[in-house]
């Protein structure tokens, strides 16, 4: 196959070495004139208005703007069949590959073979979900494959050791001849989070599936949609049965896709709470804020309202930034400002076995996330007993009566955020209590039993619609 490569930057030179021998890069494109008209690699550099005369058979997309390369390309002409982005074009060399690590062998005797279909694995929500969906089905007899492109591995290896059974199928989120035939095992699919729509869309021409969808970012959308625009049109979904794991989401995917989603699918999670864990009112009283390091989860948010603290609200008092931190501005933005905080303590990336540990020494988890469908560290929050600070914008809001089992801040509003916290503060001796009331809403709402109940019940409904419709169409 004769390539161009559209991009000569870190995103081509990380993965150069990865291109197979049957490959030949004829030429670059790139957008800089300083580097027009030079070598790379021992192909020439040319500017994209210069495309029309070369012979090639693909074009590759190979940087993080590939929306605007693609969209330039089209303009000057080129057939979009023609343009690929690079993870096509390595799931086209993945096509048929799968790894398996075996978590549960003893599958002889099943209701149905579920297929879980998800995005990279990693300590990430989504993931979770997805996890915790298998051990859910497993639970009530179904064999489970949890499937996903790639993943941690560490995060497989728990999985693993938790009995959930993992394949590797680096084609995905792509669907070619070979994993068809492979997915045809499969008695339904449920296809995990928005950004695998076209597993979605292909699997459910040939087996049931269910789209669980989570998100409710915009800017993910917008990207999801325009990279996979031949997808996210309304009647490549009718096959697919669609539920959203809460409101917010289920909102933001309506938004897009005008009232498609009718039916909400709330995850559960595992019990892991032992004791109750609120510390005797003169211990320090320790406030968290968990997950990735991200403007959206509002680490800087929550930094200002501890900083508009009065000075005798923070004696005695330790507020805990957690997760991982990436070496960007955002991040370093965060250092700096928890630098400033004697009380505020940085501890980055923790393994799951440390964040549950840490649970025992937290009070209060703070979540005032500017969009969040349904944060798993606040149902984490809710199974452990702890009081939960959540944003109103964030999809958990719907289960929490303020005052009583939990509180709710105004999304980006650090004063508001202040005045929740000393109020927190100020009557310490009320916590127990709200905490009692929360773990009320996890096994009411999140407990794995009720879920499980949940997804089997969506899953039924989708394999009977599907052989429904296929019934009528042979009549």
């Amino acid at each position: 196959m004769k390539i161009v490569i559209f991009g000569v930057g870190r995103f081509y030179q990380e993965r150069k070495n990865q291109f197979p021998a049957e490959t030949e890069i004829i030429a670059f494109l790139d957008n800089n004139p300083s580097l027009q008209g030079q070598s790379m690699d021992g192909c020439p550099v040319v500017a994209p208005e210069n495309v029309r005369e070369l012979f090639y058979d693909k074009i590759i997309l190979m940087s993080a703007s590939v929306e605007a390369m693609k969209r330039q390309l089209i303009q000057l002409g080129v057939d979009r069949k023609n343009i690929w982005y690079w993870e096509y074009f390595t799931s086209k060399l993945c096509c048929g590959k799968f790894k398996y690590y075996f978590g549960n062998r003893d599958i002889k005797n099943y209701k149905k073979r579920i297929l879980i279909v998800s995005s990279h694995l990693d300590y990430t929500g989504g993931p979770f979900t997805a996890v915790y969906a298998a051990r859910a089905l497993q639970d009530r007899g179904y064999a489970v494959f949890l499937a996903a492109p790639s993943g941690d591995k560490a995060f497989i290896d728990e999985a693993v050791e938790s009995g959930i059974n993992v394949v590797l199928c680096p084609a995905l989120p792509y669907i070619h001849r070979k994993e068809r035939v492979w997915l045809r095992q499969f008695d339904a699919v449920l296809v995990n989070v928005f950004p695998m729509i076209p597993s979605a869309c292909e699997i459910s021409r040939i087996r049931p599936v269910l789209w669980w969808i989570h998100e409710s970012e915009v800017h993910l959308y917008d990207n999801i949609i325009n990279r996979f625009d031949d997808y996210a049109k309304r009647e490549q979904l009718k096959r697919i049965h669609i539920c959203a794991v809460s409101r917010v989401a289920q909102n933001k995917f309506n938004f897009y896709f005008s009232g498609r989603i009718k039916e909400l699918l709330p995850y559960g999670i595992p019990d892991q709470k032992k004791k109750n864990s609120f510390h005797n009112i003169d211990s320090p009283l320790v406030f968290a804020i968990i997950g990735m390091v991200h403007p959206g989860k509002a680490q800087d948010i929550f930094l200002k309202a501890v900083e508009q603290l009065h000075a005798e609200k923070k004696r005695n008092v330790h507020f805990l930034v957690i997760g991982p931190i990436v070496r960007d501005a955002y991040g370093s933005q965060i250092r700096e400002e928890a630098s400033k905080e004697p009380a505020v303590k940085v501890t980055g990336r923790l393994t799951r076995s440390e964040i549950h540990k840490t649970y025992e020494e937290i009070d209060v988890i703070v979540c005032p996330s500017l969009e969040d469908s349904l944060p798993i560290v606040v149902t984490e929050g809710m199974m452990y007993g702890k009081v939960c600070i959540v944003s109103d914008t964030a999809g958990t809001a719907e289960f929490i009566e303020d005052g009583k089992n939990g509180l709710i801040c105004k999304a980006g509003d650090p004063k508001d955020l202040c005045e929740k916290m000393s109020w927190i503060i100020s009557n310490r001796e009320k916590l127990p209590a709200m905490g009692s009331e929360a773990r009320k809403v996890y096994e009411k709402q999140f407990a794995m039993d009720s879920f499980g109940q949940r997804l089997e019940r969506a899953l039924e409904e989708t394999i009977d619609s599907f052989h429904r419709e296929a019934l009528q169409l042979r009549r």
